[in-house]
């Protein structure tokens, strides 16, 4: 199987989406949640939250957890925890147990994105990374769609817990396709250990130019889940569209995406020495997309400025993830580089929707200028990095 990598990718990419489809399972069905175990809708919106808690624990250690396991190793050990974790939500009886289900469901969420990214290095070591790279930043969309569309009839058909039992099928089937597929990690694990993981984290802390991918992705998390949560308030509160059209209106940003994940790794692989302008460039059509939020007018309007939001956002993610591993000097660093920048990636996910809603509540102007001044954030640490890595070449 060493020469058949994209079969290789192909594989971990409906990894990707089941993870993503395992922790937006309950996003369809929560009214029935709710009533089934008598849950309020704070209370219930920890079922979500969770997943992003154990990301920000994970985060940080998973560059070493990787190092000491190996990719394969720990594939497997996450898709191991989906099963536990979907296996406890069906038996689960009272919110406590479904909460700590879905805590163990975060585990894999927490670490799939750096695993992708460390396997998508070895397998595409001179050709096709950034390609790879791209699709792999769709996987979330990808699941979100499908979650969507599946989950509510599947419930209505098999019962509340169907969608646990569907899950729990597909991690258990990936389990097996990669403890036959995936080739185990060569390197010698032994002589890893030895190294500490502040020893690996420090040249990485020193990194000027990781710090501003890191801080780049953070704002477009920010950005991201912000628009994820307030698109149906933004059409319905500020706009007065009916909740069906408001829902329809949030669902195409998810769709629009995925097609500029790849686009956004095709460009990074065709022009290699400009992909740090290539960047560049999503982000200022990130922010320049973000800030008419407020100043649509008709349909065809909103349509548009999900879908310049969307497309410029997936590429801004993508192309970062791209950039990160070429910005360490050895292959070994890769899983701690995507760790740190997933950190930041996952801070930004939590503090986005409480500090946007919260300054929904001062004034739509108010949420829109933090939003656009966050997304120019983004920009100037792309901006920045442009001027390092000119500077390290000169240097060099």
């Amino acid at each position: 199987m060493k020469q058949k990598p994209w079969f290789k990718f192909f594989l971990l990419y409906l990894g990707g989406v089941t993870i993503s489809l395992s922790q937006l399972k309950i996003v369809p069905i929560l009214t029935t949640i709710n009533r089934n175990f008598h849950l309020s809708l704070s209370a219930s919106a920890w079922l979500m939250s969770i997943f992003t808690f154990s990301a920000v624990f994970l985060a940080l250690p998973g560059g070493s957890i990787i190092d000491k396991l190996g990719p394969k190793k720990l594939l497997l050990g996450l898709f191991g925890c989906l099963i536990l974790g979907n296996f406890l939500g069906i038996i689960a009886h009272n919110y406590f147990w479904l909460l700590f289900s879905r805590f163990i469901e975060g585990i894999p969420f927490a670490l799939i994105i750096m695993v992708g990214i460390v396997l998508i290095n070895k397998w595409f070591p001179e050709t096709g990374s950034g390609l790879a790279t791209g699709i792999w930043g769709t996987f979330s969309a990808a699941g979100s769609l499908i979650a969507m569309n599946i989950f509510q009839p599947l419930a209505q058909k098999g019962g509340l817990k169907a969608p646990w039992i569907f899950t729990l099928c597909l991690a258990l089937l990936l389990l097996i396709l990669y403890a036959y597929f995936i080739e185990s990690d060569s390197t010698n694990i032994q002589a890893k250990q030895k190294i500490s993981f502040h020893q690996q984290l420090q040249p990485l802390l020193k990194n000027t130019r990781i710090w501003t991918l890191a801080l780049a992705q953070g704002a477009m998390a920010f950005v991201l889940y912000a628009f994820i949560t307030i698109y149906p308030l933004l059409f319905t509160s500020f706009y007065h569209l009916a909740n069906s059209q408001a829902n329809f209106l949030a669902s195409l940003f998810g769709l629009f995406g995925v097609p500029f994940g790849l686009l956004a790794g095709y460009l990074m692989d065709k022009f290699p020495h400009h992909g740090p302008v290539i960047t560049l460039t999503a982000f200022i059509l990130m922010t320049l997309s973000c800030l008419p939020m407020l100043n649509l007018q008709g349909f065809a309007s909103y349509v548009l400025q999900v879908f310049c939001l969307s497309a410029t956002i997936m590429m801004a993610s993508s192309c970062v993830m791209v950039l990160v591993p070429k910005t360490v000097n050895s292959n070994q660093l890769v899983g701690y580089a995507v760790s740190f920048v997933n950190f930041l990636y996952y801070i930004g996910i939590i503090i986005g929707t409480p500090i946007v809603t919260k300054m929904i509540e001062i004034s739509w102007l108010t949420a829109c200028l933090l939003l656009g001044g966050v997304c120019l954030l983004g920009t100037i640490s792309i901006f920045i990095f442009i001027i390092l890595t000119k500077r390290k070449e000169l240097n060099s």
